[in-house]
């Protein structure tokens, strides 16, 4: 995967103190591979029209010039930028020509059933660059010092977010953290009826000799028993994680439906930033 070959990370943004979250992460991220950021904010111009769409637009435009200023983002290496229309839609047509969106996962109103499952899911489900995915509550944070996290499951999606995660490490000076889950199926007719005494400790040694033969030098593997999701956000708080790092599943108009459950339940349950890289094809 060429990593976020654009030269703008798009951030978009409501007014509100919660979506501000995003922009530590989007400035440590954008000043890491020399990229600018484009702050961006949506004018609902359906019911109020174009008069009242362009005096809420001067706002935002004042608005994100103070912002800008107060967290030592140079103007000349950022854009301010204004859509129209439904918020899901206009951010996913401006985010085509990012290489990153960087969004909070609560926004006005602050309620994450309000946010997620609403305008960010719907940005991440059918976002065609990567998304990161920050919480937007509790004290606005930059990146900090833990490692970054990753799931494998020896699919091309697991790889794909490998190999993101080692380069984003590489350029914050981070450690990398490799999980695997394994868990043993419950029986499936007369025929699986038992296991083997020692299963579940083959899949726990076949995990351990994957990882194993994955890992780079440095990197620390973990292997957990039970379910993939709760794996990961239970590791990410043990090793107090700055990022995970998933691959959503899907091809074409799959993606935009489902992520796959595994990072669909991450992403509802993480409290720590996720970054979410699309299908690697349509």
């Amino acid at each position: 995967m060429t990593e976020f070959a654009s030269s703008s990370f798009l951030v978009p943004l409501d007014g509100s103190s919660a979506a501000e979250h995003a922009l530590p992460w989007a400035k440590a991220l954008a000043a890491a591979y020399g990229s600018r950021l484009v702050l961006m904010h949506v004018v609902d111009d359906r019911d109020g029209g174009r008069e009242a769409a362009g005096k809420a637009r001067d706002v935002f435009v004042k608005y994100a010039g103070e912002l800008a200023r107060r967290e030592g983002i140079a103007l000349a290496e950022g854009t301010i930028e204004t859509g129209f229309g439904p918020a899901a839609p206009a951010v996913l047509g401006a985010s085509e020509s990012a290489g990153m969106v960087v969004l909070a996962s609560h926004g006005r109103g602050g309620f994450q059933a309000a946010f997620i499952g609403s305008v960010a899911d719907k940005i991440v489900r059918g976002a065609r660059v990567p998304t990161l995915v920050v919480p937007g509550t509790g004290p606005m944070a930059g990146p900090g010092e833990g490692p970054i996290v990753v799931p494998l499951d020896g699919s091309p999606e697991g790889d794909r977010a490998l190999v993101t995660a080692r380069g984003i490490a590489g350029k914050l000076g981070r450690d990398v953290v490799l999980v695997r889950a394994y868990s043993v199926p419950p029986p499936a007719g007369a025929e699986f009826a038992y296991y083997p005494a020692d299963w579940a400790t083959q899949l726990e040694a076949a995990a351990a000799t994957y990882l194993a033969e994955v890992a780079l030098p440095g990197e620390k593997p973990f292997v957990v028993h039970g379910p993939a999701a709760q794996a990961v956000v239970d590791v990410s708080e043990n090793v107090d994680a700055s990022l995970v790092v998933m691959a959503s599943g899907g091809k074409g108009l799959a993606k935009r439906i489902a992520l796959g459950s595994t990072t669909d339940r991450v992403l509802h349950a993480l409290h720590r930033p996720l970054l979410i890289l699309p299908p690697a094809h349509d």
